[in-house]
């Protein structure tokens, strides 16, 4: 699906955040989710756009959280990863032939987010009004138990604390 959001490259994505081990960086990235099917047929285009406070370049397993899990016997052991391949250990998954950023969020920074539907910002609401149900359902109402990591397509990572234009502007 194609956007008006342009995009940095991969390799200026990781050369970027490979500087920032284990620090914490501003990073902003979009996600293009599928509207529900009578609105998918109508052509409309959804696109979020997220900045929030990362880190990366951080190995799972040294995470205080899952050590902590692990010893409180709340988790099991830490396993291989559950799709992809580690393409540069501990920053970028490769799974079929595209490129994935792992990031960790920040404790205590709230991400910032921005709706359009079809290039014109709304609100998260009327957004929502555009995915379906279940999909709606977990934009509103998300889960209370805070991510410990997530991963990003390369393809859609905006850029880095230098590119805050687009939510700050």
């Amino acid at each position: 699906m194609q956007t008006n959001t342009p995009s940095l490259t991969a390799l200026q994505i990781t050369e970027k955040i490979l500087n920032c081990k284990g620090n914490f960086v501003k990073v902003f990235w979009k996600s293009n989710p599928t509207p529900a099917s009578a609105h998918k047929k109508a052509g409309i285009i959804l696109e979020k756009v997220t900045n929030a406070v990362v880190r990366a370049g951080i190995d799972f397993a040294n995470l205080s959280s899952v050590k902590e899990g692990i010893a409180n016997g709340e988790r099991g052991e830490v396993q291989s990863l559950p799709w992809g391949e580690w393409k540069q250990f501990p920053y970028v998954i490769s799974h079929k032939d595209k490129e994935y950023i792992r990031l960790y969020p920040s404790v205590g920074n709230i991400p910032k987010v921005k709706y359009f539907v079809n290039n014109a910002e709304v609100d998260k609401n009327t957004f929502a009004s555009y995915l379906t149900p279940s999909e709606a359902n977990k934009l509103l109402n998300p889960e209370e138990k805070p991510l410990e990591c997530f991963t990003v397509s390369a393809d859609n990572i905006l850029g880095t604390d230098d590119y805050n234009e687009l939510i700050e502007g």
